[in-house]
This record gives C-alpha cells, sequence and structure tokens, in this order.
C-alpha cells in the first residue's frame, strides 16, 4: 500500500535481524550516556545540542547558522546582513519547535505523533515563527507559490529523480502512514520501535506532504519520533550531526529507499525492501557513531580537565573572548561535579570573602557561563557556544 514496507520485514514475515541488533546496540548505548553526570549538567548540554542540532539540520539544506550566531539571534543581537538574519531567525524557529516537541510529550502523553494532525502542527509551528514569511515565497519549477504553514501542498512535484506523490493522494496517503506507523509491532522492544522511527523518517520524506521545508520537518519529526519511543540518551546526542557530516551518503541512502520494488526476492510492497534495509543500516551506525562520539567527550575526568586549559588560557588573553576572572576553574569544576550551588558557598570554594565571591557570580554571570533561576537562587554552570566549542571542538565547528 503506497510505501511499503513500513519494516524490513522479508516475504516470510521475518523481521531482519542484523538490523534488530544493530537497533538494540543503538539503544543500549544511547541509555549508557551521561550516567556520570548531574542532571544539571545534563541539562546545560542538553541546551547547546539544541543548537548545534538546529545548526547542523539546517546545514543539510546548506542554510547552517554558526552557534555563535545563534547564540546572538538568542539575544536579539542579530546581523545587519539581511540574508545572514534571516538564517538566524531560521535557526531560531527550528529550535522553538524541538522546545515544541519535549513539551508535547508532557502535555499530550496519549497522542499519537504518527497522525496528520501532528505531522501538520509541526509544520504550522515551524512556519508561524518570528520571520519565517520570508519563507514562504518559493519558486520551483519555474513555478511560483505562497506557502501555507501547516497545510498539505496542493500541486505536483519532484526532488532530484524522486517524483512526489500526487497531491490529490496526500490526505489518503497519510491516514495510511498514520494507520500503519501506529501499529507498533511489539511495543515491549524498544529496538523495534527504533526501526518503526527511522523507517517512518524517510517514508515521510518520500510522501513529501509539504511544498518546502520537508526535510526539516521530517527530522523534527525523527526527534520526536525518538522522544516518543524514550530512546534513553536522547538529546545527549542528536542524529543531524552524523547526517550533516555525510550529507551525501545521506541523500545517497534516502534514494536507495526511494527505489521501487526489485523482483520477487525483494519484499511485500511497491518499494524496495532492500533500499529501505540499506538505509536503516547506515542510520543506525550513524546513531551509533554519534553517541561514540558524544561518549568520549562527555567524560568527566576530560571535561575536567579541559575546564581547567580553557580558563589558564582565558586568563592569560589567549583566547578571542573577555578573559574569564580569577576562580573560575574552582567554581567551574565544583558545579561540573555537584551540578547547582547555594550562593552561600561560593565563597568556601574559592577560600575568599563573600564580597569577591559576589563578584565572581556577578561577573560571570554577565559573562553566560552562570545560570540561575532568580538572582538569589542555587547557580548552575551554564556551557554556551563558546565553552563548549572548547569543551567539544568538534562539535561545534571552528569560525
Amino acid at each position: 500500500m503506497y510505501f511499503t514496507p513500513i519494516l524490513p520485514i522479508d516475504i516470510k514475515g521475518n523481521i531482519d535481524q542484523d538490523l534488530l541488533s544493530l537497533s538494540e546496540e543503538v539503544c543500549i548505548k544511547s541509555a549508557s550516556l551521561g550516567g556520570s553526570h548531574n542532571i544539571h549538567i545534563i541539562s546545560s548540554i542538553k541546551e547547546l545540542l539544541r543548537k548545534t542540532n538546529s545548526y547542523y539540520s539546517n546545514k543539510i539544506e546548506s542554510e547552517g547558522t554558526h552557534p555563535l550566531d545563534i547564540e546572538k539571534a538568542m539575544k536579539k543581537d542579530f546581523s545587519s546582513n539581511e540574508y545572514d538574519k534571516k538564517l538566524q531567525l531560521l535557526s531560531l524557529a527550528h529550535i522553538d519547535v524541538q522546545k515544541y516537541i519535549e513539551a508535547y510529550f508532557i502535555d499530550n502523553e496519549s497522542s499519537n505523533i504518527y497522525s496528520k494532525h501532528f505531522i501538520l502542527e509541526l509544520h504550522k509551528e515551524f512556519y508561524t515563527k518570528e520571520g519565517m514569511d520570508k519563507f514562504l515565497d518559493i519558486h520551483y519549477e519555474n513555478k511560483h507559490a505562497k506557502m501555507l504553514p501547516g497545510t498539505f501542498r496542493e500541486d505536483d512535484v519532484y526532488v532530484g529523480k524522486h517524483i512526489a506523490p500526487k497531491f490529490s493522494e496526500l490526505e489518503t496517503m497519510l491516514g495510511s502512514f498514520e494507520n500503519e506507523y501506529s501499529k507498533i509491532y511489539n511495543p515491549s522492544t524498544k529496538a523495534l520501535k527504533l526501526l518503526y522511527a527511522l523507517s517512518a523518517h524517510h517514508r515521510l520524506v518520500w510522501i513529501h506532504p509539504f511544498l518546502d521545508g520537508n526535510g526539516r520537518i521530517s527530522r523534527l519529526f525523527l526527534d520526536a519520533s525518538l522522544r516518543d519511543i524514550q530512546l534513553d540518551g536522547y538529546g545527549l546526542w542528536n542524529i543531524s550531526r552524523g547526517l550533516a557530516r555525510s550529507s551525501d551518503e545521506y541523500k545517497k541512502y534516502l534514494a536507495l529507499a526511494d527505489m521501487k520494488l526489485q523482483g520477487a526476492t525483494d519484499g511485500r510492497g511497491p518499494l524496495s525492501l532492500r533500499g529501505l534495509s540499506y538505509y536503516l543500516k547506515y542510520m543506525l551506525e550513524t546513531a551509533l557513531d554519534q553517541i561514540a562520539f558524544m561518549s568520549k567527550n562527555l567524560q568527566l575526568s576530560s571535561l575536567g580537565n579541559k575546564i581547567d586549559k580553557f580558563v589558564f588560557l582565558s586568563e592569560q588573553g589567549m583566547l578571542n573572548t573577555k578573559p574569564l576572572p580569577k576562580y573560575s576553574s574552582a567554581l567551574f569544576k565544583e558545579l561540573l561535579i555537584n551540578g547547582e550551588i547555594p550562593r552561600g558557598k561560593v565563597k568556601d570554594i574559592i577560600n575568599k570573602s563573600d564580597r569577591t565571591a559576589t563578584s565572581l557570580i556577578k561577573a560571570l554571570t554577565e559573562m553566560d557561563y552562570l545560570e540561575s533561576d532568580t538572582q538569589k537562587s542555587a547557580i548552575r554552570l551554564k556551557i554556551n557556544a563558546e565553552f563548549g566549542s572548547y569543551l567539544m571542538p568538534d562539535l561545534i565547528p571552528s569560525r
């Protein structure tokens, strides 16, 4: 029916065991991330990764905005160049929709993310954010149209060699998508749910329901799917970085999964089982690569050593930022271990007076290295893009 097989299941009804084993490995290794860190450090890292996820997802579309420029935009410090400002707003929209997705599962525990309603809501949420009206004028195939946020396309299109389904079939096709992917084969098996989520990502790209934004919305949908299956550790890694680093491979494997049935042994459905399997293997291996990358970068001892070096270089004026105040290293490492510290304890950590401790907190807060709920509440470490680019240099590219 339209886009079957929906999973890597052969003509005898057997699931591909190699892919299932690979999926189980992703689930196990993802769950092991962050085990040595407190919830506040994990939260700070996840906040940083929202920015990098936005950067890498947009980079796949050749429109990535550096995380440092994203942070400037978050403070309403936009580029004077209109095109660069437009891309900053694009990144902010992406981050806002990531937050919308995270909140969605708190407020809508029983909702079906494979529904037409949710997919349309993602598109609407994205394209109604500030500045996104600039992306609604679509030029394609010598045509021009004004895209309406949260509505299916009303024209037939092709993308490269892929001829997208007819627009007149979209309602029915998304109904089938919802129906098929809502039937979780075995709810107790997270590895199988992961295969569902990755398969559905391709099928949504293949359907191409919108006039524009299909790649971004499909990757946001994949983020939503991975959160929906409660993939432990997701958020401390994201797949968009891996896809952006091998974007030609990503597009190649998406195209392989587009293939029509290749003979009697190629599954049961109009699309190729082998093509879907090649794509899933690539996606799972990309996920494992990103988990391994973040696992290496999140080691507590490694982060502590990097903090020492970062502060030393900053104090010596060897970085392109304002030098950090004295005693920053001791406070940063204490926060790395404990996560949150009452303001009154800072003087004991640095072994200085209340006045010095207060000045240190004030300076580091203004420099965006500390955060707190109120001006008097406990402080937490904030890993901004500048800090993160030193702690995890392969996560945030150099300028």
